[in-house]
């Protein structure tokens, strides 16, 4: 049950992190990189969980790296792909408002 705690904090950690390095963070909410990274990183460690991984002591590690490995990069992969589409809606929405 450790791991699980521990999974779920560094997670929600490196979701923090990559927020807080974001210089379009404005563009979307505060918890939404932190909470992808940690949906993704429970997930990930549930379904390693259920493969049995998790009591193979060669294998054990993997259950404390993975899933916050993995929730980093999803929260990277959404920050990338989320914040140029938002900006330019934003931006076409304050130049339609501005038209008015």
């Amino acid at each position: 049950m450790i791991s699980l705690i521990v999974t779920a904090l560094a997670a929600l950690a490196a979701g923090f992190i990559l927020r807080g390095a974001d210089q379009r963070r404005s563009r979307y909410g505060v918890l939404l990189l932190p909470g992808l990274s940690l949906a993704v990183a429970m997930v990930l460690w549930v379904a390693l969980q259920l493969a049995g991984i998790g009591s193979d002591p060669d294998l054990y590690w993997l259950i404390w790296v993975l899933p916050p490995v993995a929730g980093g990069v999803s929260a990277l992969i959404t920050a990338l792909a989320l914040a140029p589409r938002r900006e330019a809606k934003d931006t076409a929405a304050l130049e339609r408002a501005l038209r008015l």
